[in-house]
């Protein structure tokens, strides 16, 4: 991968494809008029709009110039902004992407440009807008503009000018060449590129194929016959190397490959292919693999069939494996040298996924093989009629499910939380003890999760709340939100409420019965606990007054003509065992610890 931005080619990376930190201020477009445009930064036409607030209405773009090698992976990247409300009227994107070209006079997104499907990326997390674009081609040089549109009358938006991309390859340039005898010339080459290239390179050159080891400036000097052919790459990007340049005219051999890499599913087949030039040989030749060191012949086996014709050959693999991920090379019977990057096939598994993008959603494989674009949608496991690109062109709804199908294979179905729910793990809470709440959901992709009380956010993106020695002020309703790319749903809401432990009470009376208590007493107990203590205490006088009465009430009643009293005590009469009973002894009343125990007394 390899790129250079417009403003920093000394720090530019051969490893890395990002564009570096030159910035320049974008222009904006109008929104009704995406393709004007305009001097400097400028602003939306507000006499067609005038709710729309121009200064807010912005696409920035961190490079506007970019080199980039042929065969390399580039990225692009910008922000945007945008009024969040409009005359009471939130502001909502409704689609955003990159297109380079119109089509029936409307902006064509790169993922349904047949020549850019298969080898773009989007991310476009928060208001952050990035494009790669792997495989370059020199047919993809051109201008790459970020737009978006929201529901806001008018409110569609060009980032303009735009990024402008330029694709070149490496060239040999022959800058003196003398004659020597025997058809041979004494030549000094350069490894050129119109991009600026990192200081410090280090070159690979190689001659009919063959590397030259001990050369490795971007200046070579050597002795060559007129019929050999020259190519240069840098190193540890040997794939992109230069086209191969004939010493005398156009008359070299040389070997030309139609693709540089290659992606194929498992199980499936696939067919390299290569182009050739000779000046004195035939046609025949071989394909070898780079690491497991085997040759294919015309003659092949059962899964490796090699075709040659006059002007170029080809090989096909059927069944593929693992195995078969190699790099693949054509030695023809001359003598060009197998060390000549070839074509480098990378086999895996079909793995088909939705994925969100922006607003709308895409068909992502595990690879693209080359000429294979057509994609099947289902929308709650209905075939959508029309769509046949990557991307899912209609609206999306949370209340949907979404999948798609390509070469077969159909990916799993995507959708937005639902079945969401709170439990908890305790049916009774006392203060002091610990609580988990646990929010679940059934969702794909899996669901991100917010805890609320009260309608408050918790600061917390976890399924699990576990709140520890709970208290007073832990009480109240809990839910969580389930969240997605795809969309969010709310849980019910789950209480908690906290019971409190008995508290330790004890009440006594001193000597003066005076009812002293604990100070932790709650008042409702304490009363209770009075009001026993005085019914006991007065219980034995209410009892030796009711006695008194009744004896008064005998004594009444005796015969008016009695004479004679007795006064000494009767043994046998009541009067002793009444004033035993009468008399009147201290009284104790224990309680225990706990205020709801039963009251223990006893009277002596």
């Amino acid at each position: 991968m390899w790129a250079v931005t417009e403003k920093d080619a000394v720090s530019v990376s051969l490893g890395s494809a990002r564009q570096l930190s030159a910035t320049s201020g974008a222009e904006e477009t109008n929104p009704d008029v995406s393709s004007q445009r305009h001097s400097g930064s400028s602003a939306v036409d507000n006499m067609k709009n005038p709710g729309i607030h121009s200064q807010t209405w912005r696409v920035e773009y961190s490079s506007t110039q970019i080199c980039a090698l042929e065969g390399s992976t580039v990225e692009m990247s910008c922000t945007y902004s945008y009024p969040p409300w409009i005359e009471d009227k939130e502001t909502v994107v409704q689609r955003i992407f990159w297109f380079t070209k119109l089509e029936n006079n409307k902006e064509l997104d790169l993922r349904e440009d047949p020549d850019y499907a298969d080898r773009i990326t989007y991310d476009f997390s928060g208001n952050n807008c990035l494009l790669r674009i792997s495989g370059l081609k020199l047919i993809n040089s051109a201008e790459f503009r970020f737009r978006f549109e929201t529901n806001q009358p008018g409110g569609r938006f060009t980032g303009s000018p735009g990024v402008t991309l330029t694709v070149i390859d490496l060239k040999v340039q022959i800058q003196t060449k003398s004659w020597y005898p025997k058809r041979r010339y004494r030549l000094e080459m350069l490894c050129q590129s119109r991009c600026p290239l990192p200081p410090h390179s280090s070159y690979v050159w190689y001659i009919n194929g063959r590397i030259i080891t001990d050369e490795t400036q971007q200046k070579y000097s050597d002795s060559l016959y007129s019929d050999d052919g020259v190519s240069c790459a840098v190193r540890g990007h040997e794939s992109l190397h230069s086209p191969v340049v004939c010493v005398d005219g156009d008359s070299c051999d040389k070997v030309s490959y139609s693709e540089r890499s290659i992606c194929a599913f498992r199980g499936s087949s696939v067919t390299i292919s290569c182009s050739f030039q000779y000046q004195y040989y035939g046609s025949s030749g071989s394909w070898i693999s780079v690491r497991g060191q085997q040759t294919y012949q015309d003659t092949g086996n059962n899964r490796f069939q090699v075709q040659n014709d006059r002007s170029g050959s080809s090989l096909t693999i059927t069944d593929l494996t693992d195995g078969d991920s190699d790099e693949y090379r054509f030695k023809p019977t001359w003598w060009w040298s197998k060390d000549f990057p070839g074509t480098t096939l990378t086999v895996v598994d079909l793995h088909v996924e939705v994925i969100r993008s922006g607003l709308g959603l895409v068909c992502h494989s595990s690879c693209f093989p080359p000429g294979h674009c057509s994609f099947i949608w289902f929308k709650n496991g209905e075939k959508v009629q029309g769509e046949t690109s990557s991307i899912y062109r209609e609206a999306v709804s949370p209340e949907d499910t979404y999948s798609c199908s390509y070469e077969g294979q159909r990916s799993p179905e995507v959708y937005a939380p639902k079945s969401v729910s709170a439990l908890m793990n305790l049916t009774e809470i006392l203060e002091g003890s610990s609580v988990t709440l646990t929010c679940s959901s059934d969702a794909n992709p899996a669901a991100n999760y917010t805890w609320f009380k009260e309608n408050q956010t918790l600061l917390l993106k976890d399924p699990h709340l576990i709140i520890t020695s709970v208290n007073r002020s832990d009480s109240g309703k809990y839910h969580c939100v389930a969240e997605n790319k795809l969309g969010k749903t709310a849980s019910e809401y789950v209480f908690i409420n906290i019971e409190y432990p008995p508290e330790n009470s004890s009440v006594f009376m001193n000597s003066s019965a005076e009812i002293l208590e604990d100070s932790s007493l709650k008042p409702a107990a304490a009363a209770r606990i009075t009001f026993t203590v005085l019914l006991f205490a007065f219980l034995p006088t209410f009892l030796w007054i009711r006695k008194f009465w009744r004896v008064s009430e005998q004594q009444e009643e005796r015969p008016a003509n009695r004479t004679q009293v007795n006064m000494s005590p009767d043994i046998n009469g009541p009067s002793a065992e009444a004033a035993e009973q009468l008399e009147l002894h201290h009284s104790s009343i224990h309680f225990s610890e706990n205020q709801e125990d039963c009251l223990n007394s006893s009277t002596e």
